[in-house]
């Protein structure tokens, strides 16, 4: 039997952002936690967006190693200029700033690799023979995490195979004043200045392009395919990148968080987004599956991540529609995973049912569904929706006074106007006939926490 280093209700494999940020919170919830990973390594860096940013500031988490916004510019078919702004993110002082958090939350941080991750037997088994026990166990090693066994094809969960080739070049390489993305023939560039004279440049290439020849050959060709002469960096990061369905089903003994569930394609920008916010769901999950209650647990976690993964592997074949190129790197993501729209706009407001999180537990709740919120909304402002629009009783919706004084009089006017507000945002118009059908309620349970 394999000597343990001890016993805990709940045992992670990662610490990358999805796993630390899990960690940090679970022990917050009052569960002993330990987490198993190798500290980061090597110059990374990527952008991150504004919300990435809040969500970790509202739970009280560092944002080590993260600049400024800055202005990106992009040249994107016809998209030309400045679009959007991102934070700069050195990911190897951002992921050890939060494991650095989640240790001085309580979490028992062992760094050593992971060999194998064992829910059958409730165990994370290290390198070096040892284990760690617990009643509940989390797989957040990201893309090196196995994939579940699947009899769906794996063309049908994962995207064509996409490499990225990353590293310091030369300043006169790039544009040393801006963030920058362009869309080339082989590929797609992304740079940006770290300092004065140094300039972080990424290409991301088909994996064929890599050729035959593997090492250094190998990556060399796939940089020269989309950057041409460009030097190479001396010391190139290499990575898989394609967008996948790890695990679209729970395992109730090891839930799944971030990239070993659902890896994103980063051209559609949610990849770190995702991991962050996969942490959140690790809590309620946690709860539910503790105290018995895994099917709560599977329909939240099902919809959530299959949901995910669709709508940004639709939103990322829009954006390499939008290149402009016709060769063959464009051509085979511009038509992956299909023709279906990124957001249906034609959702007739309905109820449904659905699995949500509620003051931290996973609960079944009657929520709206609306072209802008189609995993369904249950809650805007604190209050949950269908109830209070049941209050109007088949009567048009007010405006924004009435509505306080007649539907919502309990509540703040502060949060009376934002509910008020949220519904003109959905499509509901004052004095007209509230546009939802009651009669066309769905009843799979499917879950969205899409609280508004």
């Amino acid at each position: 039997m394999a000597p343990q280093i001890g016993t805990f209700d709940i045992a992670i494999a990662g610490g990358g952002p999805a796993g630390s940020v899990a960690a940090a919170l679970l022990v917050r919830a009052g569960y002993r936690v330990a987490l198993a990973t190798l500290p980061p390594r090597g110059p990374r860096y990527e952008g991150m967006s504004a919300r990435v940013a809040a969500i970790l500031a509202r739970h009280g988490l560092p944002l080590a190693g993260i600049g400024p916004a800055a202005q990106r510019h992009v040249s994107w078919g016809a998209f030309q200029g400045g679009q959007n702004s991102e934070h700069l993110a050195d990911r190897s002082a951002f992921d050890a700033g939060l494991l650095d958090a989640a240790r001085a939350e309580g979490v028992s941080v062992i760094y050593a690799s992971v060999s194998s991750v064992r829910p059958d037997a409730g165990e994370i088994r290290l390198a070096d023979g040892t284990c760690l026990s617990a009643r509940l166990l989390f797989e957040a090693r990201g893309r090196r995490a196995p994939r579940q066994s699947m009899e769906i094809k794996r063309t049908e969960l994962a995207g064509p195979d996409t490499i990225s080739v990353a590293g310091f070049v030369p300043p006169q390489a790039g544009d040393m004043t801006t963030p920058r993305i362009e869309a080339r023939p082989g590929g797609w560039v992304w740079s940006v200045p770290v300092d004065r004279d140094r300039l972080w440049l990424q290409a991301v290439g088909a994996a064929d392009s890599l050729g035959r020849t593997g090492g250094k050959t190998a990556v060399a060709a796939l940089w020269k395919t989309v950057l041409g002469e460009t030097p190479l960096p001396r010391r190139p990061v290499v990575h898989a990148i394609a967008p996948r369905l790890a695990a679209p089903d729970l395992d109730p003994r090891c839930p799944r968080l971030g990239d070993a569930a659902v890896a994103l394609d980063p051209l559609s920008g949610h990849g770190m987004f995702w991991a962050v916010s996969s942490a959140l769901m690790a809590v309620p999950v946690a709860r539910a599956l503790l105290a018995g209650e895994a099917g709560l647990a599977r329909d939240f976690y099902r919809n959530r991540v299959a949901e995910t993964f669709w709508r940004q592997a639709r939103v990322g074949r829009d954006f390499y529609r939008e290149a402009g190129f016709q060769t063959p790197f464009w051509q085979q993501r511009a038509a992956w995973p299909d023709e279906a729209p990124a957001h249906d706009t034609d959702i007739r407001p309905h109820t449904a049912m659905r699995v949500v999180v509620q003051d931290g537990h996973l609960a079944r709740r009657e929520v709206l569904i609306t072209r802008d919120a189609p995993g369904g909304a249950a809650f805007a402002a604190g209050q949950e929706i269908v109830p209070l629009l049941r209050r109007l009783n088949g009567q048009p919706l007010p405006d924004a006074a009435r509505f306080h004084s007649a539907v919502l009089p309990e509540a703040p006017p502060q949060a009376a106007r934002a509910i008020h507000q949220w519904l003109l945002s959905q499509g509901f118009t004052e004095g007209a006939q509230i546009p939802w059908d009651t009669a066309n309620r769905e009843t799979d349970p499917c879950n969205y926490d899409a609280a508004a």
